[in-house]
């Protein structure tokens, strides 16, 4: 038994491993010279970066996967809870943070922004019971709808009521909570599959599940230890990786996969593609119908080597825009890029001092945009640049730009040029309706089966859990079980 994935991403690799360990012979195509994906890392001049994900959940499902190759997870990788999450920053001066303790959060939000804590606790009660039904019916497994599947949509629909298909996050957010700034925070929450608040149902608060109530993690060395021990993984299990090979051309020929790459032709009975689902159908040459209105957000990011410390900032900090509904229209009914924007800055080296020099941070700055290669000039990259150092000068009082001494760009374009991602897209097609969610593009072919797919554009999602369960859920519908 043999397959060939491509793409050594966190989907890949999962996959790759599970199948290995259960006796095929696997090999890994990467068209980087190592593995990660999205998910990579960035090391110059003394500063560390995530260059992708920077926020670990769900930690256990990685556990899990290395437990079902019979490892031990310990010897490979570990994390710590954080105890404080993310602290949050307002137009109007306000901040507040988001801690472990989902109680002590709701007691944050009522000393600070005015919000009756039973009222939140009580949104999250309600929350936290749709998630565990749509854990085990939607993330782990694919969906078909069978008894078990209509079962649990019954009660799935019985605790949500139909408004939560009808009405949009935002809608719902303010009829519970009635609280500009809690909104905003939940709100946000629609992102982590690149998709608008506005548009996306309200069943979709349950994203803030995962991180609000079941916790955030912080793994040893940062994100990419989880990568590192996904490869160290798969090649104690006998997977071959051949990196610097991109893939060029993908086709059938009487149930044989050949593929073909810069430096060698493979043949197989299956592949997995790890690479974004519509770049992998022009590799199939196959017509590509999406539109970039349907494409999730994509993002600017500046990695920012900077020589001060900020005391009153923490590892995760969000500094919402004035307008959060204009900033969603611009990018998802104007397609351009939004004046402004939300900022997202994570500085990892408030938990790992070896990811910049003593006495200086490593900025993981971010702003979404849409999924336009094209929008994105130099112009533009200095736009945002400044948006962004005046933004910290009227928040802070710090000439940001004084302090830089190291700085690299993510653009829709690198993001394509380096993981496939089709227009720069973070998480493949935005979930902004019912009928998008439901058909997520599925882990196997629908022309053929011999032919998979896995990562953050397909079934389930996004991020790093989802990522890997796709791997995951793909190596066991493969396997049989």
């Amino acid at each position: 038994m043999e397959a060939v994935v491509l793409g050594a991403g966190i989907g890949g690799m999962s996959c790759a491993a599970l199948l290995a360990h259960n006796g095929y012979n696997v090999k890994i195509i990467e068209q980087n010279p190592s593995f990660g994906g999205k998910a990579d890392q960035l090391n110059e001049d003394g500063y560390v970066f995530d260059t992708g994900p920077s926020l670990l959940t769900l930690p256990e499902w990685i556990d899990d996967l290395f437990t079902s190759c019979a490892k031990n997870p310990r010897e490979y990788f570990n994390y710590s809870k954080l105890s404080h999450i993310t602290r949050y920053f307002f137009e109007n001066n306000k901040q507040v943070d988001v801690v472990e303790n989902l109680h002590d959060t709701a007691q944050n939000f009522e000393k600070e922004l005015g919000l009756n804590k039973q009222i939140f606790t009580e949104y999250f009660r309600l929350w936290s019971q749709i998630y565990d039904i749509s854990e085990k019916t939607f993330l782990k497994g694919e969906i078909k709808f069978n008894a078990a599947f209509l079962k649990s949509a019954f009660t799935w629909f019985k605790n949500t009521g139909i408004s939560s298909i009808l009405n949009s996050m935002a809608s719902y957010n303010t009829s519970k909570l009635n609280n500009k700034e809690v909104e905003k925070i939940m709100n946000r929450f629609a992102t982590y599959t690149g998709s608008s608040p506005y548009k996306t149902p309200a069943f979709m608060n349950q994203l803030g599940v995962v991180e609000m109530v079941k916790g955030a993690y912080f793994p040893d060395g940062g994100i990419y230890s989880i990568p590192t021990a996904l490869h160290k993984l798969c090649v104690d299990l006998g997977v071959q990786f051949c990196f610097n090979e991109k893939v060029q051309k993908v086709s059938e020929n009487n149930k044989v996969i050949i593929v073909k790459t810069t430096n060698n032709t493979y043949e197989t009975k299956k592949i997995i593609s790890n690479i974004d689902f519509y770049t992998t159908q022009k590799l199939l040459d196959r017509k590509v119908k999406i539109s970039s209105e349907n494409l999730s957000t994509s993002a600017i990011v500046f990695y920012w080597g900077v020589e001060l410390t900020t005391p009153f900032l923490k590892l995760h900090n969000i500094l919402f825009s004035e307008d959060y509904k204009k900033e969603f229209n611009d990018i998802f009914k104007e397609s351009k890029i939004p004046a402004d924007p939300t900022v997202y800055i994570n500085i990892s080296s408030k938990k790992d001092a070896t990811h910049a020099p003593e006495g200086c941070e490593n900025w993981f700055v971010m702003i979404n945009i849409p999924p336009r290669p094209t929008l994105v000039n130099n112009e533009e990259i200095n736009k945002a640049r400044n948006y962004i150092t005046s933004l910290i000068k009227k928040k802070f009082d710090i000439n940001l730009e004084d302090h830089i001494v190291f700085e690299e760009i993510l653009t829709p374009k690198s993001l394509y040029d380096k993981t496939g991602a089709h227009g720069g897209a973070l998480y493949g097609e935005h979930q902004n309706s019912l009928s998008v969610i439901m058909n997520r593009k599925p882990n196997q072919d629908k022309r053929s089966k011999n032919i998979f797919y896995v990562g953050g554009s397909v079934h389930p999602g996004g991020g790093i859990p989802l990522a890997l369960r796709s791997g995951v859920n793909t190596a066991q519908k493969i396997l049989g079980y």
